[in-house]
């Protein structure tokens, strides 16, 4: 039994239909604006715009060695010498989005939470 030309012609129409038909766009309310201008944009007043922040340390080692502040994608933030039980105060920046940073300090290594303006920090052997 061999087709007929119109059912040839409904199975084309409905594979056309059914291929195109996936790829329609959505039917929903189109929620993209087109923004020219910085002013257009609408933003809520809560939204932090900051990239970075400061954030103040004072450390102090239980004896002289490197201490270095190296983030999780390897790079080093900060590197200096502690002397033996003097507290060494600095300023870090770091990006806003870095919740915390791994300290290294005489052969030890310890996470430190970036969650405070202002961290104080002793070392233990």
């Amino acid at each position: 039994m061999r087709p007929t030309p119109l059912l040839l012609l409904i199975g084309f129409l409905f594979s056309t239909w059914f291929i195109f038909g996936c790829n329609a766009p959505s039917s929903g309310p189109d929620t993209t604006l087109p923004v020219e201008r910085t002013q257009d944009l609408r933003v809520p007043d809560s939204f932090d715009w900051r990239t970075q922040r400061d954030i103040s340390f004072t450390l102090t080692g239980y004896e002289t060695g490197l201490m270095r502040f190296i983030a999780e994608d390897g790079t080093v933030y900060h590197q200096a010498n502690l002397i033996d039980t003097q507290p060494y105060t600095f300023r870090l920046t770091v990006p806003a989005y870095m919740t915390e940073i791994t300290v290294f300090y005489n052969g030890h290594e310890q996470k430190m939470r970036l969650d405070r303006p202002e961290i104080t920090h002793t070392f233990r052997r």
